[in-house]
C-alpha cells in the first residue's frame, strides 16, 4: 500500500486502514528467514500540516527463521507497534520523504529486519548435534589461562639452528 503525499493531504484525520503484505520475495535476499506468513497491518494516519504525516501501525509477522547451530527452522513472531511520523520536511525528528510516495510495505520490512534477531537456536540444538555426532567446543570465546596456551606462533618461522 503506497501513498502519495497529495492523497495523504486529501485524507480524512484519523484514517484508518489495515492491508495484507505478502513478503515472501522479500525474504529471498535475507539468508536466514527460511519462510514467512502473510503479514496483516493495521493502522492509523494522522495528518500534522500538509507536509507532515504521523503513521501508527501495528502488525504480527510470523515466519521460521534458520537456527545458527542445526539450521533448521525455528519458529519466531514479531508481534510490534510503531509510532512513525514522515515529512517533506527535513527534520531530524521525522523520517524524511524522499520521493512523492510513503510505501507501507518498506516501513513494515524496515521495522521486521530491526526487531528479527541476529541468530536463534533451537532450544534443543546442542542435543540435536550431539545426537548427530557433532560436539562443540565450548571453551570458545572463553577465557583462556596462559598456562592453557599449548603452542603460539607470530607466523615467522625461526631458524632452528
Amino acid at each position: 500500500m503506497k501513498w502519495s503525499i497529495q492523497q495523504l493531504r486529501k485524507l480524512p484525520t484519523p484514517y484508518h486502514f489495515s492491508d495484507t503484505i505478502d513478503f515472501s520475495e522479500w525474504i529471498k535476499s535475507v539468508d536466514d528467514i527460511i519462510s514467512i506468513d502473510k503479514v496483516e497491518v493495521t493502522g492509523v494516519i494522522s495528518k500534522i500540516d500538509e507536509e507532515t504525516f504521523r503513521f501508527v501501525y501495528q502488525f504480527v509477522a510470523n515466519m521460521e527463521l534458520q537456527c545458527a547451530l542445526t539450521l533448521r527452522p525455528v519458529p519466531y513472531v514479531i508481534d510490534l507497534t510503531c509510532d512513525e511520523v514522515y515529512s517533506k520536511v527535513d527534520s531530524d525528528d521525522y523520517f524524511l520523504i524522499e520521493k512523492n510516495t510513503v510505501d507501507l510495505d518498506e516501513m513494515v520490512w524496515t521495522n521486521m529486519l530491526l526487531e528479527k534477531p541476529i541468530n536463534v537456536t533451537l532450544p534443543n540444538a546442542h542435543e540435536i548435534l550431539k545426537s548427530e555426532g557433532v560436539v562443540l567446543d565450548d571453551t570458545e570465546g572463553q577465557d583462556i589461562d596462559d598456562e592453557e596456551v599449548l603452542f603460539y606462533s607470530n607466523g615467522i618461522e625461526e631458524d632452528k639452528n
